[in-house]
C-alpha cells in the first residue's frame, strides 16, 4: 500500500472545534492511521458520499479497492503491516478486543442516544451534522436521518431504555475503564499507544466534548481524573490543533 485515502465526516473548520470529527468511528480511524503510522490523505466527500455500505468511514486503498467499516478497514491495514498490538502479549490482545467491544457496542449507543434521541441535544446535533446541507433540503434531510437513527437505536435496544438507565449504564462503563486505566498512562502503559487506547480516546473525547445541552455522562467522565490525563495526553501529542480548544473548554469560566 503506497498510500490510503480515508473517507470521514469534514473535520470542522470552526477555529474553536475541540474534535477532529462529529464521528467516533471516524476519529477511530484517523488517529489509527496517526498513530501507525499510516500515510493518508482525506478527499472532500461529494455531497451525499456515505460509501458502499451507506456509512463513514470508509477507505480507498485503490480506485478500485473500496473497504468500508474503520475495524475492517483497521483489520485491512494490520495486514499490510501497520500494527500497533504487535508487542502485547496475549492476554493483552484479549483484553485489548473486550475493551474496544465495550466501547463499541455499549458506550457507542450511548453517544447516539443523547446526540440523536434526547430533544434538547437534536438542535446542536443538526448544526453539528447538517450544517453543510442547502438550506432548502436542510430540514428533510436532518429529519429523516434522525428518524434512521433513532429507530436503529431502538432496534438496538438503548433507544427503549429511560433515560436514568442509559445514564447508568454509561456511567458503569466509564467506572470500568477508569478502573482498568488504574494510574497508568494508557491502558497496556506501552511507549505507544494500541488500538483499546484508540477506541477509548475516540468515545471519551466524543463524549466530553459533544457541545450538548444534556450530556450526563460526558459531565460524569470529567469527574475522572486519569480519564482526562489519558483524553489529553493523546489529543496533545495526535491532534494538537484541537487539543488547546480541549483545554480551554474545560478552564473554569471567569466571573
Amino acid at each position: 500500500m503506497s498510500h490510503l485515502s480515508i473517507m470521514v465526516f469534514p473535520n470542522p473548520a470552526d477555529e474553536v472545534a475541540r474534535s477532529a470529527n462529529p464521528s467516533p468511528f471516524c476519529v477511530k480511524l484517523e488517529l489509527y492511521c496517526k498513530a501507525a503510522s499510516v500515510p493518508y490523505d482525506k478527499p472532500k466527500l461529494a455531497a451525499g458520499d456515505m460509501g458502499p455500505t451507506g456509512k463513514l468511514p470508509y477507505a480507498k486503498f485503490t480506485s478500485t479497492d473500496v473497504v468500508s467499516d474503520s475495524a475492517v478497514i483497521i483489520a485491512r491495514l494490520i495486514k499490510d503491516g501497520f500494527e500497533l498490538d504487535a508487542d502485547l502479549e496475549e492476554a493483552q490482545k484479549v483484553q485489548a478486543r473486550l475493551i474496544a467491544t465495550m466501547c463499541e457496542d455499549k458506550l457507542y449507543f450511548t453517544i447516539v442516544y443523547f446526540a440523536w434521541q434526547v430533544d434538547a441535544n437534536w438542535p446542536g446535533t443538526r448544526a453539528e451534522f447538517f450544517s453543510s446541507v442547502p438550506c432548502v433540503l436542510r430540514g428533510f434531510i436532518s429529519k429523516q436521518a434522525r428518524k434512521g437513527l433513532v429507530g436503529a437505536l431502538r432496534g438496538q435496544g438503548m433507544g427503549r431504555r429511560p433515560k436514568d438507565e442509559v445514564v447508568d449504564l454509561g456511567k458503569q462503563v466509564i467506572d470500568d475503564l477508569s478502573f482498568l486505566l488504574g494510574d497508568k498512562r494508557n491502558f497496556f502503559d506501552t511507549p505507544k499507544i494500541t488500538t483499546a487506547d484508540v477506541v477509548v480516546y475516540a468515545m471519551l473525547e466524543r463524549l466530553v466534548f459533544a457541545d450538548l445541552a444534556v450530556n450526563p455522562i460526558g459531565e460524569y467522565v470529567k469527574t475522572k481524573p486519569t480519564l482526562m490525563a489519558f483524553i489529553s495526553s493523546i489529543a496533545e501529542q495526535y491532534f494538537p490543533e484541537y487539543h488547546a480548544n480541549q483545554q480551554k473548554a474545560l478552564a473554569p469560566s471567569s466571573s
